[in-house]
């Protein structure tokens, strides 16, 4: 076999495993934003209470209609909701998703980021479902009803219509949010007990909504069990 063939070859043999690179690159893109979820040891300050969020933002969350919402109001143990804001969805358009930011936090000098106390993205529960981050649903535990798992440094929750990521420090803070977790209101959800409905996994096509892509290594991230 002459040089190009094998260089072909190669190319091709690798092309899988670029795609899941890839893909696991877009993940964290759109669920980080660029930002780092664990404080740095460089200084700059951490956990800020933050100035609250105008009220004209939060009501453009309640007449968002396209899934239920949850968050935690307009504040959160010592941290003000600083911002609420719909984020469309560039490679699917029509699955915008919404992200609750509590507190605040500075940068170093000469640092890019610092880490948010508290950021909830909560996104149609068809858009990231379990096999789309290299977990199955069988992974997912009992929670509130619902169903959670830790992936990597972030807690997600399945439930309804809706999927919940939730990202800060320390982890104690994250499993709290999730235990304070309550509907926005955009759209009716009925608490019983507290409990949040289960997942309506059985609505979503058989055609995923998202992107097509490769799969995801499910070595990568490592599942945890969430608190009950």
């Amino acid at each position: 076999m002459n040089r190009s063939k094998i260089l072909k070859y190669g190319i091709w043999a690798l092309a899988p495993l670029i795609g899941a690179a890839a893909m696991l690159s877009f993940l964290y893109f759109r669920d980080h934003r660029g930002e780092s979820f664990e404080p740095p040891a460089a200084v700059g300050e951490q956990g800020l209470p933050g100035t609250p969020v105008a009220a004209e933002k939060i009501q453009t969350a309640r007449d968002f209609k396209g899934f239920p919402l949850y968050w935690l109001g307009e504040s959160f143990e010592s941290l003000a909701l600083t911002n609420a804001h719909i984020v469309p969805e560039a490679l699917a358009p029509t699955l915008d998703e919404v992200r609750f930011i509590y507190g605040t936090c500075t940068p170093p000098p000469g640092g890019e980021g610092c880490a948010l106390p508290l950021d909830i993205l909560v996104e149609p529960l068809c858009f990231t479902p379990p096999e789309r981050i290299g977990v199955t649903r069988a992974d997912a535990q009992d929670f509130r009803g619902a169903k959670a798992l830790w992936i990597g440094d972030h807690l997600r929750i399945w439930t309804g219509d809706t999927t919940i990521a939730i990202f800060g420090y320390p982890r104690e803070r994250i499993q709290a949010a999730a235990d304070a977790l309550v509907p926005l209101g955009n759209i009716e959800v009925a608490l019983i007990d507290s409990k949040l409905p289960p997942p309506n996994f059985d609505s979503c096509p058989e055609i995923p909504l998202y992107p097509t892509s490769p799969p995801v290594p499910t070595r990568i991230p490592t599942p945890q069990t969430a608190t009950p």
